[in-house]
């Protein structure tokens, strides 16, 4: 695998060629392949990635960022599970968070995995289907794509350095699509690094979540651990899963994970 220790521009290997030839190579060989990181490149090679091998070969791809497009394009060709987790360069770091490693293998070991966070979402709450989602910015680039899958189920999302505006007008598209909609609730985890306009005079990334939660008719449960911070969770894209909330503590319990 070469192409890791090479670069071109701003891409891994020293061709596309190289690249994408390295990856499917990497999804033909079964067990975990962990993205070294997120930043841009897997658009440019999305119709090329061998998702036929993938399937045959039962790899499972840990990643979150960029990687979420080749996440919802696996669930939507081949309705194939993965994972939205720590890439390398997190798990890497002389002082990576405890908690963040701990849900990683706790999630690639077991069948079944249980994320427990603390929400504002008040009241009693419990929605079940398929979890899947991811950075918003790529959820909203997948819009109208092979790669967008048709999931009624619980989404995730998460993005960084955004406008609050650029935030609501992404749900905005997603709800105009048709996609929120379907959704028994949106999980949101951290929106980091956000940009506040001087145009914005008190509005707030909460105040867009209340008007889509209006405008689409789904509940915007926040608090999810998931995002480009240091305590991150791992989530299983395309699995089985049932949110459970309670004075606000939510539970969610993700099914048929990696079981290493």
């Amino acid at each position: 695998m070469d192409a890791v220790q090479e670069s071109h521009q701003r891409f891994a290997g020293r061709s596309e060629r190289d690249r994408l030839a390295e990856f499917n190579e990497a999804l033909r060989s079964g067990g975990l392949v962990l993205c070294a990181r997120g930043g841009y490149g897997i658009s440019r090679i999305i119709d090329k990635v061998d998702f036929e091998g993938l399937a045959k070969a039962g790899t499972w791809v840990a990643g979150f960022s960029d990687i979420t497009l080749f996440n919802l394009a696996y669930l939507a060709l081949k309705g194939g599970r993965s994972l939205q987790s720590p890439t390398a360069s997190v798990l890497g770091r002389p002082n990576v968070d405890a908690y963040t490693v701990d849900t990683f293998f706790g999630v690639i070991d077991a069948q079944k995995a249980i994320i427990n966070f603390e929400t504002e979402f008040p009241g009693q709450f419990q929605a079940e289907g398929v979890l899947w989602g991811g950075n918003l910015s790529m959820l909203t680039a997948a819009c109208g794509t092979p790669y967008m899958p048709s999931i009624s189920g619980i989404l995730f999302i998460e993005d960084v350095g955004e406008p609050f505006y650029k935030v609501e007008r992404d749900l905005i598209q997603l709800h105009q699509a048709g996609i929120l909609k379907k959704q028994k609730c949106i999980l949101a985890g951290h929106f980091s690094h956000l940009r506040p306009s001087a145009h914005d005079f008190g509005y707030s990334l909460q105040a867009a979540f209340n008007w889509i939660t209006l405008q689409a008719g789904v509940p915007v449960i926040s608090g999810l651990p998931f995002g480009h911070v240091d305590k991150m969770c791992t989530l299983c894209v395309g699995s089985p899963a049932t949110l459970t909330l309670n004075n606000n503590l939510a539970e969610l319990v993700m099914k048929e994970c990696p079981g290493f």
